[in-house]
């Protein structure tokens, strides 16, 4: 009995990976075919929303669920055909294929060693602690702009023996740094997932977030920085052996660990990485110039010939074929909790523009949106935190919330409103004990996820959002 339950679960996990390659393969063919996939996205989205919802866990199947029912309900109240019912399922199929692309950088990083190279290489480099919490969230900037939530669990392997040898409360050290630099990439990185919603509600491309987005993430950094550097800050916490954390046993942390001995090209290889990130950058940017594709096939497409240029590249090394398993078994599963969400919510999301939802509210929105005027965007943005710390995902809110300002006549321009939205999100990110991010940094160091998300950052998360706040409102009045 228990042998075909497991067989059954396998077969499921099977259809469900195939689901996920062929909308990735039907997302890198559309920008050069000259009919629309969506009738034929239609069968692979619905064997990922059928097959993924058993692997989903609780919270999100119950948000999947209310999405599907009251989807189904405004398009059977509307009377829609056929047509309207496919194209609302496969609406956010981009994002799922968007999350498995990404993850194939994992294929690369893992088969040139780079784990073991940056960890080698930063113990000798950064010898004060002040730099290695800077160089901590700058790695897990860098890394998140690749791989997503995938960077987390390669940011801990790849320093976590340096950081628990050398720092007494390395648990608040290390939970402030990744968690930052985590969310300050989606604030820019082409493959965030909040911030292609944010750009799908409000109809911007990539380019014009791009630029404030990464400014934006360079000041947070730097803010934590500072911040963790005065006396309130993490590294001036005094720890139970009565040391201070910047004066750490310097036998341990001058050393060099046996282990990580200088090796030839260590500096070179880590240096890749940011090669790496910058090349996906340009790729994404010339194929913005010459309108290869929507919006998010061009990230699917710059991320797969980026990845997979990387991948042939070392592929003379030995673990191919263990790299390449590795991502069907695992990576690919990084999409079990996601896939047949955006499925749902992306069929919510459509049935929400298909019906005249949005023409009810509409009059009462715009009179809200008078009223309110420019803090109107504050306000949604105050909402969003508020919401994540109630337990609902952000990516919930962006999409009601982004579609509400889209259709409300705001006097301010449409990219002070998609900061200000990312700034919410990114905010929210941070402070929610019920985030993805936040509940992996807290199983992966051991920690409360009150503590990595409440007690460690509420401060850097009011300076964050009321900096970032000023800032979309500069930027959109002097570029908007």
């Amino acid at each position: 009995m228990k042998d075909s339950f497991r067989q059954g679960g396998s077969h499921l996990k099977t259809i469900f990976r195939i689901g996920i390659l062929v909308l990735v393969g039907l997302h890198l063919a559309g920008p050069f075919l000259p009919t629309t996939l969506q009738p034929v996205m239609f069968i692979p989205a619905l064997l990922v929303l059928v097959t993924g919802f058993p692997l989903m866990s609780g919270g999100f199947r119950k948000a999947a669920t209310l999405f599907l029912a009251l989807g189904a309900a405004m398009l059977a109240f509307s009377r829609q055909p056929a047509s309207a019912w496919i194209a609302a399922c496969t609406s956010m199929t981009n994002i799922i294929a968007i999350v498995a692309v990404m993850q194939t950088f994992s294929m690369p990083i893992r088969l040139g060693d780079y784990d073991s190279a940056i960890h080698s290489w930063l113990s000798r480099r950064f010898k004060s602690n002040r730099a290695l919490f800077f160089f901590t969230t700058m790695a897990t900037h860098l890394l998140t702009s690749l791989l997503n939530l995938g960077s987390i669990p390669v940011t801990v392997s790849l320093l976590e023996d340096t950081i628990r040898r050398r720092v007494p409360r390395y648990e608040r050290f290390f939970a402030a740094a990744m968690t930052r630099g985590y969310v300050l990439a989606t604030l820019w990185s082409p493959g965030a997932v909040i911030l292609y919603l944010i750009l799908q509600a409000t109809g911007l491309s990539w380019a014009r977030l791009f630029v404030p987005g990464f400014l934006l993430g360079l000041a947070g950094m730097a803010m934590s920085y500072l911040m963790e550097t005065q006396k309130r800050g993490v590294l001036h916490e005094t720890p139970e052996n009565g040391h201070m954390l910047d004066h750490a046993d310097r036998s341990e942390s001058d050393a060099v660990h046996p282990c990580t001995q200088a090796k030839k090209g260590e500096g070179s290889r880590a240096s890749h990485i940011v090669l790496v990130a910058a090349a996906f950058v340009i790729v994404l940017f010339v194929f913005e110039t010459l309108y290869i594709g929507s919006s998010s096939g061009r990230i699917i497409l710059a991320g797969t010939l980026i990845s997979f240029g990387w991948t042939l590249l070392l592929s003379r090394r030995p673990g191919l074929s263990g790299v390449l398993k590795s991502y069907w078994t695992d990576g690919l599963m990084k999409a079990a909790e996601i896939g047949p969400f955006f499925v749902a919510m992306g069929f919510f999301s459509g049935a929400l523009e298909k019906s005249r939802v949005m023409d009810i509210v509409g009059p009462a929105l715009q009179s809200a949106s008078i009223s309110l005027g420019a803090g109107a965007v504050v306000f949604i943005g105050l909402v969003i935190v508020l919401c994540s710390l109630a337990g609902l995902h952000p990516f919930i809110t962006i999409v009601l919330f982004g579609k509400i300002l889209a259709h409300a006549d705001l006097p301010i321009p449409p990219l002070t409103v998609a900061l200000s939205l990312t700034v919410g999100a990114a905010t929210s990110y941070m402070i929610s004990p019920f985030a993805g991010m936040i509940m992996t940094v807290s199983k992966l160091l051991g920690a409360k996820a009150t503590d990595v998300a409440i007690r460690w950052n509420w401060r850097f998360c009011i300076l964050f959002f009321t900096t970032g706040m000023l800032f979309s409102f500069l930027w959109g009045a002097w570029f908007g």
